[in-house]
């Protein structure tokens, strides 16, 4: 029970951090002789007392060194612990710390196995950092130039040398991998090994339904930032993958996948960091569009303005491209001709949380009238409920309820990504909640709420919660609607839709109004404006400000 109590201590300090690697896990705590010799007992080396002591010594009891020097005495020296001792302490020149065994342990494992010393140095490539662990397949990608029959066994010869470590997934510790990624990088295997590992991980992952899904896939962009591949990298994004939500056969973009399950931050910054590095022509066309798209998506629940200038650059690009008679094909002109009625959609969306709601429904408009391929009929059906709801905004009764209903009809039918689907049942729930259709409103939202917890989509859920709440506060049960503003709140601040949670508090301010509670009102009416001022939306602030006007007046 010792053995394995001190096996587990060793594992707890040298298991790999999920951030940004520090230099703090390079100073593991010394554990003391007693510890060692058990260690080196349950490994079946040959305990030698003075052999032992003098080894702790030089080492300060350093865990990981335990380790590496364990695994140099069994592979080596046949478990002899004084022939490996006698060999390797004899220059007193030699610093004996972690790094300078790691260096030595490199360098003899180039004498004695150069397919060994080749992964070792190849497995530096990875990050372990938001996916700490690498299976089997993604060691055996990095042995292209070993017979397949005898990679396992290159595997093996550096598990027993504890140079990599296992459990369940293999990583290095950060010290091993310093000195593994400097080796690489020197060599003429840099470039490969990234791409080797960047098809790994695009391989591996056949669907994004998790965040655990999304941050594998991700992982391949970070291999192509390495080499300075960007049109590479920028293509990771819009990898499509199937999965269990997705009716067409496509499936979603992995960008759509990071934007479904909130990871905002991490697709702005990254497409960010690359876009201007590709090269505006006609091979690279399709592929900015997306990522401008995306771009302009995901400033949308933040900074809808920014999100706007991004929606018309893709446009720009897509007319200059369609128009290009250069190798003009119709099927490429059918994709860029949905990418350019895509940004229509996406602008409207754009205004409608700057609360423009005119310049909105131009832009759906826009795409509602102008499809003229069948694969881009699902486009008019995403323009029919967003044109709805914009109608039922601005007195048009008559014409949304129309819209709406048409849109009603192809929830069932039309071969939606999820954030189209999601957007259907949230918009129709909110413009049969401005046309009086409170039960259909209430069928909508739910079917918001189910469909954004079977799929992880947290905008989705936020959005539809606060949705909710607004029904629930129109039939007067006020505490339901707390819970629900609560809930809307909560999940919109997490993700950062500061859009969305702007609403939700003005949402949240209302139904405290109506309660009369004058004093709550103002604290959310107030973190409503603060944020709208952040969006620079001064029709969200002034549609605020009216609102207390009216509790003033009462």
């Amino acid at each position: 029970m010792f053995v394995i109590h001190i096996i587990n201590l060793i594992f707890s300090f040298i298991l790999p951090r999920t951030s940004a690697l520090s230099q703090e896990v390079y100073s593991l705590p010394g554990l003391d002789e007693q510890a060692w010799q058990q260690f080196f007992m349950s490994r079946h080396i040959n305990i030698d007392i003075p052999t032992l002591n003098a080894m702790h010594k030089a080492y300060g009891g350093n865990a990981k060194a335990m380790g590496i020097l364990c695994g140099a005495i069994q592979a080596d020296f046949d478990g002899d612990m004084v022939g490996y001792w006698r060999e390797n302490s004899g220059d007193p020149l030699v610093k004996t710390d972690l790094k300078n065994l790691v260096t030595s342990q490199f360098d003899r494992l180039q004498e004695l196995s150069s397919e060994a010393y080749q992964l070792l140095c190849r497995l530096g490539c990875y990050r372990y950092q938001d996916v700490p662990t690498i299976p089997t397949e993604g060691l055996l990608c990095l042995l292209w130039d070993v017979p397949e029959g005898q990679r396992r066994r290159v595997i093996e010869s550096l598990r027993n040398r504890s140079l990599v470590e296992f459990n369940g997934g293999y990583w290095l510790h950060p010290m091993i991998r310093e000195e593994a990624i400097a080796r690489l990088r020197a060599s003429e295997n840099w470039e490969e090994a990234n791409r080797k590992a960047a098809n790994f991980w695009t391989d591996s992952v056949k669907t994004v339904e998790t965040v655990a899904d999304a941050r594998k896939a991700l992982e391949s962009y970070y291999h192509y930032i390495e080499i300075k591949e960007f049109d590479w990298a920028g293509g990771v994004f819009v990898i499509w993958r199937p999965n269990r939500w997705t009716k067409r056969k496509k499936g979603e973009s992995l960008a759509g996948s990071l934007d479904r399950l909130g990871l905002l931050q991490q697709t702005i910054s990254g497409i960010s960091q690359i876009i201007d590095k590709i090269f505006v022509e006609i091979n690279n066309a399709y592929l900015l569009i997306q990522l401008y798209l995306w771009l302009g998506e995901m400033h949308s629940k933040s900074k809808p303005n920014r999100g706007i200038d991004y929606h018309k650059k893709s446009q720009e690009i897509a007319s200059i491209f369609s128009k290009d008679t250069y190798k003009k094909e119709e099927d490429v002109e059918k994709l860029l001709k949905g990418l350019y009625l895509v940004s229509f959609v996406n602008l409207g969306y754009g205004y409608i949380s700057l609360w423009e709601i005119e310049a909105a429904k131009i832009n759906f408009e826009e795409c509602y009238l102008a499809t003229h391929y069948p694969e881009h009929d699902f486009l008019s059906v995403d323009a029919c409920y967003f044109l709805a709801f914009c109608n039922s905004c601005l007195g048009l009764s008559e014409e949304a309820l129309n819209l709406a209903e048409k849109a009603y009809r192809e929830l069932s039918i039309t071969e939606w990504q999820p954030w189209s689907h999601g957007c259907a049942l949230v918009f129709l729930g909110l413009t049969y909640k401005n046309l009086g259709e409170i039960p259909k409103a209430f069928e909508m939202f739910q079917r918001a709420i189910n469909f954004a917890e079977d799929s992880y989509y947290l905008q989705l859920k936020g959005k539809a919660f606060s949705g909710l709440a607004e029904l629930y506060r129109i039939q007067g049960e006020y505490e339901i609607a707390l819970s629900h503003h609560s809930e809307a709140t909560e999940i919109l601040d997490k993700i950062g839709a500061k859009c969305d949670l702007a609403e939700a508090n003005y949402q949240f301010a209302l139904t405290y109004q109506k309660m009369g509670n004058t004093e709550k009102s103002q604290t959310s009416f107030q973190e409503a404006i603060r944020l709208f001022n952040e969006m620079e939306a001064p029709n969200q602030v002034e549609k605020v400000r009216k609102a207390i006007g009216k509790s003033d007046e009462v």
